[in-house]
């Protein structure tokens, strides 16, 4: 059988196969993380339709960079948009996160048939008891940084960290809360890699200053932002090339400030979207770059 090569070493590589979130079929609304609960409550909740639109926009602009776009299968009332979290790829192997809330416990369901064209050898699943998510987690070549939150625990980190014996593994407390302005739900709400050498980062959202962020990158390469632009998620855009990012066409001042570093923004709407407390790397589960 020909395998799909999954291959992931960075997050800024070419990209070549992405697994991309679907909108359809999305039950009841939920109150899952922080952001979620507060536009429940004050009626400015995502409507279906529109975050459908979103995904179908993020697809069209994925697909025109030459990437093969793949798509769960839909699961009954299950949203299935942040497919980033339910498993992701460090080098050529597959880890099945181990999901903590038990509301989008399931979804792999929706990704079976694509994962039933991976090298099983080159399954990890996650053991019970250890939680760890994919927005939790970024490969920068032999670092990969993992986000200690309230969905991701040290038993996850420890165990991700023994099956890379050959991977340096930093492991990065988040600041959790239930106020939505402080919290941070996964590592990349709060740190991105970018580009060839540069980073976006906010460096509040970590409970101790992150010194290997500043000693791999360098403080002149640390694009920093402020809280309000944290809550609009600026630093969850996705890379699609080591100069090419698809980002919110919203996020002016970031724009700006990747385009002056020689980085090609293209650009979608997913504001809506982003009310879920993701946005486009939460939306997206790469398999292949080079």
């Amino acid at each position: 059988m020909n395998y799909i090569p999954l291959n992931i070493t960075s997050e800024t590589a070419q990209l070549k196969t992405v697994i991309l979130g679907i909108g359809t079929d999305q039950g009841e609304p939920y109150e899952i993380n922080p952001v979620a609960k507060m536009h429940k409550q004050q009626g400015t909740y995502p409507k279906p339709e529109d975050i459908e639109e979103e995904i179908n926009e993020a697809k069209l602009a994925l697909e025109k960079a030459g990437v093969e776009v793949l798509q769960p299968d839909n699961l009954k009332e299950k949203k299935q948009i942040f497919t980033r979290d339910i498993g992701f790829v460090i080098d050529d192997r597959f880890v099945i996160a181990n999901m903590k809330e038990p509301l989008r416990q399931g979804e792999i369901k929706g990704i079976e048939r694509i994962m039933s064209q991976f090298n099983p050898e080159k399954i990890v699943r996650i053991p019970d008891g250890a939680t760890i998510e994919g927005g939790d987690v970024l490969v920068h070549g032999n670092h990969v940084f993992v986000g200690i939150s309230k969905r991701t625990n040290r038993k996850g980190f420890d165990y991700l960290k023994d099956q890379f014996p050959n991977k340096t593994f930093h492991a990065l407390e988040l600041v959790v809360s239930d106020d939505p302005k402080v919290n941070i739900l996964h590592l990349d709400c709060a740190f991105q890699p970018v580009g060839e050498k540069y980073a976006i980062f906010y460096e509040e959202g970590f409970v101790h200053k992150p010194e290997i962020i500043y000693d791999l990158f360098g403080t002149d390469n640390l694009i920093r932002i402020d809280q309000e632009e944290k809550n609009l998620m600026f630093p969850n855009i996705f890379s699609i090339g080591p100069n090419d990012v698809l980002i919110e066409k919203g996020f002016t001042r970031l724009i700006s400030e990747l385009e002056a570093r020689g980085i090609t923004c293209h650009k979608v709407k997913y504001f809506e979207t982003s009310k879920l407390s993701g946005l486009l790397r939460c939306s997206t589960l790469p398999l292949v770059r080079v």
